[in-house]
C-alpha cells in the first residue's frame, strides 16, 4: 500500500466516524427532548409526540396537496 493511499483511508474512516458521531448526538437530543415530553419534529417524515409515560406516537407530516396518510 502507497503512504497516498493510507492517508486516504485514514481520512476516510475518520469522515465516517465523526459521521456516526453525528448521528448518534442526532439521536441522543431526540430522546432528551421526549423524555421530557416534548414533541419532536423530523421534516418530510412527521413529529415525534409523547404518548403516556414510555411511548411514543407518530403523527405523520402532512401531504401535498392537504391529506393525511391512513395509519
Amino acid at each position: 500500500m502507497k503512504p497516498e493511499e493510507l492517508l486516504d483511508l485514514i481520512q476516510k474512516e475518520r469522515q465516517e466516524g465523526a459521521s456516526a458521531d453525528a448521528v448518534a448526538r442526532a439521536v441522543e437530543a431526540i430522546l432528551r427532548k421526549l423524555k421530557r415530553g416534548m414533541a419532536v419534529s423530523l421534516p418530510g417524515v412527521g413529529r415525534l409526540v409523547p404518548d403516556g409515560r414510555r411511548s411514543v406516537r407518530l403523527e405523520p407530516a402532512a401531504k401535498p396537496g392537504g391529506r393525511r396518510g391512513r395509519g
